[in-house]
């Protein structure tokens, strides 16, 4: 499939600095409740779309980075504005491939729905559950890659 043929999907920050554009397809739609998801959020749970890295481009400013370790230790690197501190997208050394981009900073988060919520065992109680979601009491373990189900 070309670019063309695809979804384009565009965000930024909340004072327009930072921009950014992918092609679709989203590959999940996730709601993690991990603790330092929380502490990213403001609270709640972080809202990611997941997308390849291959297909996001950042297409004005420079975010700023801010790195942190996973439960299994691999590094993850969040991306936020330096100006209105939005945060904007996250990777993570586990899935380098794949880039995780915050809902709030799509210009159209209203084509988000949550398939999956991690980490529901670090979830506020007060937190409104997703009813049509696969719920994960910690992180799923991701399948490696073999040379047959290499892209």
């Amino acid at each position: 499939m070309s670019t063309e043929e695809k979804d384009k999907f565009t965000g930024g920050c909340a004072c327009g600095e930072v921009r950014f554009a992918f092609y679709g397809p989203i590959r999940s739609q996730v709601a993690c409740h991990c603790r330092s998801c929380q502490y990213a959020s403001g609270g709640g749970p972080a809202y990611v779309a997941a997308a390849t890295r291959a297909e996001f481009r950042v297409t004005r400013g420079s975010p700023r980075e801010h790195m942190t370790l996973s439960e299994e230790g691999n590094a993850v690197t969040r991306a936020f504005c330096g100006t209105c501190g939005s945060p904007l997208f996250s990777w993570s050394e586990a899935t380098p491939e794949m880039i995780g981009i915050k809902v709030g900073a799509l210009d159209d988060p209203a084509r988000f729905r949550p398939r999956y919520e991690l980490w529901t065992s670090e979830a506020q109680r007060w937190h409104r559950k997703h009813w049509f979601t696969l719920r994960f009491r910690r992180q799923p373990r991701l399948k490696p890659k073999t040379a047959a189900s290499a892209d």
